[in-house]
């Protein structure tokens, strides 16, 4: 059955993010985005980090699957960026899980509803916040699959709990449309009246920013945390601690996230997905 797939824009890389805890809030201004590059500089970081997978670095996967995907040091191929995050998320790595769940959901050439679905929840029992919101979002928009506003209330409460800063607006798209109560989305009305929104001087609901101290973090720049990788990989694969023959657990992705992973949060730009 072909399903009629709307526009959906999710950036892979590179934009600022909020998280929430303990009453701080965290802004992160991204020097580390990643662009179509074919300059001799990224084709040598292309070739080094092809090396470093071949020899079984989980992080070296993951990044050449990104490389592939925007074009950096090689022209973009989609198919080779799907083989390269699928080696990646064997090992664990939420993040190239939920990569994996967005290139299905937005390919043209890959679209693929349940192997999306697959990775995203693979993700998202890893708590992965994005992984959350998008099935939430999924679930209650019917753009892929039918309504089902139990799954939809299940993992857009953990985005709740988790402060995604897309939450408020993902809040109010359903609002315009039905009732948001106990009858037809418990636990995420519980989230609401346990941690409520606040009305935002532009006179929309958000999270409370303005009684939360502000910190902002600046990332390095993306030849810097390839750098940094490239350094990791150095070190010899050994064979105790993990379920994967040949890798300590010291040495998964699924232990520990490489430098370059952490820009792997924060997908979602400003303008995220209408629900309708």
């Amino acid at each position: 059955m072909k399903i009629k797939r709307i526009g959906l824009t999710l950036c892979l890389i590179g934009c600022s993010f909020f998280s929430y805890s303990n009453e701080v809030l965290v802004k992160s201004q991204s020097s580390s985005t990643m662009e179509y590059c074919q300059r001799d500089e990224c084709k040598l970081y292309f070739n080094e980090f092809k090396k470093a997978a071949k020899k079984g670095h989980a992080g070296a996967m993951a990044t050449l699957g990104q490389f592939y995907y925007t074009g950096y040091g090689t022209e973009p191929d989609e198919l080779k960026a799907i083989t390269y995050l699928k080696k990646a998320s064997r090992y664990a790595n939420a993040a190239a899980q939920y990569k994996l769940g967005l290139i299905y959901l937005i390919s043209k050439k890959h679209f693929d509803l349940d192997a999306a679905v697959k990775y995203l929840n693979k993700a998202a029992k890893k708590n992965y916040k994005d992984a959350n919101l998008l099935l939430g979002t999924i679930y209650y928009n019917n753009q892929y699959t039918p309504q089902n506003f139990a799954l939809a209330d299940k993992y857009l409460s953990k985005s709740y709990q988790q402060r995604h800063q897309k939450i408020p607006t993902v809040i109010r798209n359903i609002k315009a449309s039905v009732s948001l109560d106990e009858s037809n989305f418990p636990l995420l009305f519980q989230k609401l009246i346990e941690t409520p929104l606040v009305v935002g001087s532009n006179g929309v609901s958000q999270w409370p920013e303005d009684e939360m101290e502000m910190i902002t973090i600046t990332s390095p720049p993306l030849t810097q945390l390839l750098n940094a990788d490239l350094i990791s990989f150095r070190r010899a694969i050994t064979t105790t601690g993990s379920r994967i023959p040949g890798l300590s657990c010291s040495q998964t992705i699924g232990c520990i996230q490489t430098s370059l992973g952490a820009m792997f949060s924060g997908d979602f730009p400003p303008s995220f997905m209408k629900i309708n």
